[in-house]
């Protein structure tokens, strides 16, 4: 009896020690265990991590996008969650272990600065609701974007952008985020890197951002740099969007860097030498170059010969003629003669003129100085006219070379438009693009041997011409103008017109000269007395012939002619 006693407590003692043991290894609540999948049913995943049976763990746990993410033979990490059935089902979560670790990480990005990846789940009030990994989050409306405006709500639903934590609720285990504060910071890094690393000359790439009429920005990353207009091209920029559009990518040198004010300025047009450096040998003095028209300037036109070179036409090369008036339009194509290469302001001068005869030497060639032409008038003006005589100018008659003897005050009583005419070319003026024609000069200056043609003495017979209370015109031979004052008409004092009229012929000796005034003066008082004396000598003549003494009245009348004298 006492054996059995003593048997049966020694296996009431074994029970014991056992339920102890199997009580100690139940797998404890939030212990992380590894193990293998060995089952996958309709709900659950089984998995052998040890124990002396599989765990059950939710199949939802290893769903990502609806699609289960392992198989039998798999490796998992898992947390015990719960044992029931005095240890006979032990519960494993993936999804608890997930969440412990995503916070976990979320802590260390909080604590340490660091961003996170998270993915936009859905617009809520005044913000968006996001998620990283298993732990959700919030990002306000305002924080999804720097220097930009927010887009639409559906731009950023489902997709993934990097943020920095602000602020942690753990009782929730959830958070409050910025995109903005993200891209600001790693905006400011990659520009304090990008001035850091960049110097002038180096090339940069970037996509054309905004377009103005004097240059474009350029996003190369960390800045936003800019192109000037003229450092596009070494040819004439109007406007940079002849070369470039939006969201064109583009290649430039870094030209300028102002760290400072964090500006840059690249060119492209510097990528490539500039033309200018050759122009010397591709344009040289008396060889042609032609370009297309691009500006009107102060003093002459601006000429695209190539892009970067520049030529420049002086009005005074573009015509022989001053005044013909020529003029370019922009875009006109053009060739000239190079005559010049202007270093300083990077032009290469041209002549137009100079590739066409100069009119003016063939003008001297045919009817030089000299010369006499055959024209029709073509306008009368008061001061002369105007004689086309088929040349490229016009000459001009001036009203004091039409005659020599008259003056002339109205010349459309002279001449009426078409008249022909024939003159002598008095002077060719190519600086003041004059030809200065004469019809006096067909024929000799009278006034040079007024002398010889009418002398002082000369008895003439002329019509009268004029009448006035003063004096009487006449015309002379050459239509020479003779004046008869008053005083010379008669030896009494007499009126003119109480004497003569208008086409009344009379007799008068030549008695002076005036050639500045075109004027001959005559006398018809002295012609008379001339004539009394002639008729006086005469009759003595005749009565000396008849007498033979050497006293005899002829005598005394010849004594008293003496004493009139």
């Amino acid at each position: 009896m006492q054996e059995n006693a003593k048997n049966n407590n020694e296996l009431e003692m074994e029970d014991f020690e056992a339920l102890l043991e199997e009580s100690l290894s139940l797998p404890k609540k939030g212990t992380v265990v590894r193990g293998q999948v060995v089952q996958i049913t309709d709900n659950h995943v089984l998995i052998n991590f040890g124990y002396k049976s599989e765990g059950f763990a939710n199949k939802e746990d290893f769903l990502a996008d609806g699609e289960l993410t392992v198989k039998v033979g798999d490796e998992v990490d898992v947390m015990v969650v719960g044992v029931t059935g005095g240890g006979a089902r032990v519960w494993l979560s993936k999804k608890v272990l997930d969440q412990k670790k995503d916070w976990q990480d979320v802590l260390e990005a909080h604590e340490k600065g660091r961003y996170l990846p998270l993915k936009v789940l859905e617009k809520v009030e005044k913000g968006f609701k996001v998620l990283f990994s298993t732990v959700e989050g919030f990002i306000p409306d305002g924080h999804m974007e720097y220097m930009h405006k927010q887009r639409e709500p559906e731009y950023y639903i489902g997709k993934v952008f990097n943020s920095k934590i602000l602020k942690l609720n753990k009782r929730d285990k959830s958070f409050l985020a910025s995109r903005k504060i993200y891209l600001q910071e790693v905006r400011e890094e990659e520009k304090r890197n990008f001035f850091e690393k960049t110097k002038v000359g180096d090339l940069v790439k970037g996509r054309v951002k905004s377009i103005k009429n004097y240059g474009v920005f350029v996003d190369v990353g960390p800045i936003d740099v800019f192109l000037r207009k003229e450092n596009i091209s070494w040819g004439r920029v109007k406007h940079p969007n002849q070369f470039l559009e939006i969201d064109d990518v583009i290649e430039g040198v870094v030209v300028n860097i102002d760290s400072e004010n964090e500006k840059v300025e690249i060119s492209l047009k510097d990528k490539q030498p500039d033309p200018w450096t050759k122009v010397d040998e591709k344009y040289k003095k008396g060889e042609k170059a032609s370009g297309t028209v691009v500006a009107r300037v102060k003093k002459g036109y601006i000429v695209e010969l190539e892009p970067g070179i520049d030529g420049y036409i002086p009005d005074d090369e573009l015509s022989w003629l001053k005044k013909a008036n020529v003029k370019l339009n922009v875009r006109d194509v053009v060739e000239g003669q190079v005559i010049d290469i202007d270093n300083k302001n990077k032009k290469v001068v041209l002549s137009l003129k100079l590739l066409s005869e100069n009119p003016w030497v063939s003008l001297r060639n045919k009817h030089p100085e000299g010369s006499v032409i055959k024209g029709k008038v073509k306008s009368i003006t008061d001061f002369g006219i105007f004689v086309d005589f088929g040349v490229f100018i016009d000459g001009l008659i001036r009203k004091e070379d039409i005659s020599w003897t008259e003056d002339v005050t109205d010349l459309s009583e002279m001449f009426k438009v078409g008249d022909k005419v024939e003159a002598k070319i008095l002077k060719i003026d190519d600086k003041r693009e004059r030809i200065s024609l004469g019809i006096k000069q067909l024929e000799k200056n009278p006034w040079r041997e007024i002398d010889k043609i009418l002398p002082k003495g000369k008895v003439v017979e002329v019509p009268v011409t004029l009448v006035t209370k003063d004096y009487v015109e006449v015309e002379l031979p050459r239509k020479i103008k003779g004046v008869i004052e008053a005083r010379e008409l008669d030896e009494q004092k007499v009126l003119p017109e109480e004497l003569v009229k208008v086409g009344d012929t009379i007799k008068a000796v030549v008695i002076g000269y005036n050639a500045k005034d075109k004027k001959v003066f005559l006398s018809r008082k002295k012609y008379l007395l001339d004539s009394e004396k002639r008729e006086v000598k005469e009759f003595l003549k005749q009565l000396e012939s008849k007498e033979d003494t050497g006293f005899s009245l002829g005598n005394i009348l010849k004594d008293k002619l003496k004493d009139i004298e």
